[in-house]
């Protein structure tokens, strides 16, 4: 495909307000689907075409407006869709989608960002997560300040025993970070704050408040049933994701290379 028609299709998918996500709803394909043909990385098969055209009310002459003929562009895409080159779409524990493309050559998504493979498996590019890798170098210096604080106080009040605690906060705070930047409260780490809640009652708060006269009674016993909040956590936030039509892990980062998104 041309330059010129992906320009053309993309001209006509604003022009009828359509997101890319929504025309590939309407085509029963994936949003990437249609991000390649407006990169002009691949081209719409024959149906594809036609059901474009009668989406767009334009005549197929008028959508493509190019000197290559229908049969020629027929052949191109049966050509590209021989099963020997199939993309395919792969997630593993790692990564959270691996796009496999023609030739071996593949791209992975993930926290870190977007990172585009050579067939024989070297890095072509690799483009950062800007607000995640904000988000981790934040998290990085209150780690830091957290071993400060657990060093000096401990060495003023002799609370090497109990201070290790400190250690809990940065991924509390950068968890509820990742969970608002990501639009997904899965990402909030309930397990971390359970178990900080836990130890700051039973174990820092007895040793903290004796100096000014304040005895607790020992609560080891009835503080386990904090850790019920995280499957409950868990159970409430997938239902809720249910209810708005979100899958329990999905990613919502945008392509990078997407012409909308760019915008």
């Amino acid at each position: 495909m041309t330059i010129e028609i992906a320009d053309r299709l993309v001209k006509l998918r604003k022009k009828y307000g359509y997101s890319q996500e929504e025309l590939a709803d309407k085509l029963g394909l994936s949003r990437q689907a249609v991000s390649k043909w407006e990169r002009a990385e691949a081209s719409p098969d024959t149906d594809n075409l036609i059901c474009l055209a009668k989406l767009y009310g334009v005549s197929l002459d008028e959508l493509l407006a190019t000197d290559e003929d229908i049969d020629t562009i027929v052949q191109e895409q049966v050509k590209e869709d021989t099963p020997a080159q199939e993309e395919k779409v792969e997630v593993n524990k790692d990564d959270h989608v691996i796009f496999v493309g023609k030739g071996g050559k593949k791209v992975t998504i993930n926290d870190d960002g977007v990172t585009c493979y050579n067939a024989d498996g070297t890095v072509k590019k690799h483009q950062f997560d800007t607000k995640m890798a904000v988000i981790g170098a934040i998290e990085a210096t209150l780690f830091t300040l957290a071993a400060v604080a657990y060093v000096v106080t401990s060495a003023i009040l002799g609370w090497w025993n109990i201070m290790w605690i400190v250690f809990f906060i940065p991924e509390i705070i950068c968890s509820i970070a990742r969970a608002i930047v990501k639009r997904n409260a899965n990402h909030f780490n309930m397990a971390f704050v359970a178990v900080f809640a836990f130890f700051l009652v039973c174990l820092f708060l007895p040793v903290a408040l004796a100096p000014a006269g304040i005895t607790m009674p020992p609560l080891w016993h009835p503080m386990w049933v904090v850790f019920l909040a995280i499957p409950a956590y868990h159970s409430v936030v997938g239902a809720i994701n249910k209810v708005l039509g979100k899958e329990e892990e999905k990613d919502e980062d945008d392509d990078p290379e997407d012409p909308e998104d760019k915008n």
